[in-house]
């Protein structure tokens, strides 16, 4: 009997235990499905994707800030060296030595030949038109013997409305830029200022008019930036401070 009992309460165990291994066996279902939703959501992937594309942004911009200093380099140094150099070669002046009185500047020979003509209505005759440059024109009367005449020559320019400019050379004009060694009112200051600088051993100095009342003391044939600066220094060595101005 006590057997009987004993199998009867075991028999009894195992049918409660079967009925508890249910019940687990579901919950093991549930928690084999939410690990896999969790597998699935891997935008872990994408993350690490992402800095990539950052990396590769930096890298390209610091390139295009690099390319902008060369071309300011380039162009300062074509404005401070063309521009006399073309102008002298293509364009010579026709600027004659002597006295002449300028009735004004135009920047094409048409309208400089118009300035001309209203000049002849009023009596005005013998005037030219001289290229001063390129895109510069004067219209001028020429041989005039002396600042007296051309004074007064001016007064009767000006009293019917033509303002007229007196313009005095002694030479032709060379071109190129001359160094310039000073400036005086007469020829006499001028030719005791050549002295001076010959006195000093500068050689090849010229005396020269190429405005009213001003006189100077040029040196042609200094023709690269190199030899005017190399000139200059020397000549300040001795107490000349030079200019460069046109010949």
């Amino acid at each position: 009997m006590a057997l009987l009992a004993l199998a009867g309460i075991t028999a009894a165990g195992c049918g409660s235990s079967s009925n508890k291994a249910a019940t687990p066996g579901s919950t093991a279902r549930e928690t084999t499905t939410a690990p896999t939703t969790t597998a699935t959501t891997t935008p872990e992937v994408t993350t690490t994707s992402t800095p990539a594309t950052t990396t590769t942004a930096r890298t390209t911009a610091p390139a295009t800030t690099a390319a902008p200093p060369p071309p300011p380099t380039a162009s300062s140094t074509t404005l401070t060296t063309a521009p006399p150099v073309v102008d002298e070669a293509v364009c010579p002046s026709e600027q004659r030595p002597g006295i002449q009185a300028s009735f004004g500047r135009r920047r094409t020979t048409a309208s400089a030949h118009s300035l001309l003509v209203d000049a002849g209505k009023v009596g005005f005759s013998g005037l030219v038109v001289q290229r001063r440059g390129c895109n510069d024109y004067a219209v001028v009367l020429v041989g005039l013997k002396n600042l007296r005449e051309a004074r007064s020559f001016r007064r009767e320019a000006s009293s019917v409305g033509f303002p007229v400019r007196i313009e005095c050379r002694s030479h032709s004009v060379q071109g190129g830029l001359a160094a310039v060694f000073g400036h005086r009112r007469t020829r006499r200051q001028a030719v005791r200022l050549k002295r001076e600088a010959q006195g000093v051993g500068f050689r090849g100095l010229q005396v020269q008019q190429d405005r009213c009342n001003d006189w100077e003391v040029d040196l042609y044939g200094i023709k690269t930036p190199v030899q005017r600066r190399d000139l200059a220094k020397e000549a300040a060595s001795v107490g000349f401070h030079l200019t460069f101005e046109p010949g």
